[in-house]
């Protein structure tokens, strides 16, 4: 298991504590996240409740899927790569709901 590898399982350990559930009051959504490259894997989220769940896997039917590099995925998390610039510049492909994409980060401290 790479390094890369342990850092996308601990930052997706870590997204239902880092949750912040008024920012996604009426949300009731699953988030497909399909990483590339190094340490890629998939994950999805659902928001829903005012909950944050996570599990490795592909969801069946996801409101919104991403797909980035996971070596991207980890530098956006830790706020070294702005997540709108990283879409303009197509590190960030986006199927689904393109308003819940936008709101995404904000749902999280």
């Amino acid at each position: 298991m790479s390094d890369l590898d342990v850092k996308i399982r601990r930052m997706m350990a870590d997204m239902p504590a880092a949750f912040n559930p008024t920012k996604a009051q009426g949300v009731n959504a699953v988030i497909q996240y399909n990483l590339t490259g190094d340490g890629g894997s998939q994950w999805q989220s659902r928001i829903a409740d005012g909950t944050c769940t996570v599990e490795e896997g592909e969801a069946e039917d996801p409101t919104l899927t991403i797909i980035m590099d996971a070596s991207d995925y980890a530098d956006m998390m830790a706020g070294r790569l702005d997540g709108m610039q990283a879409f303009m510049t197509g590190k960030i492909k986006v199927t689904g709901d393109i308003m819940l994409a936008s709101r995404l980060m904000t749902f999280f401290n």
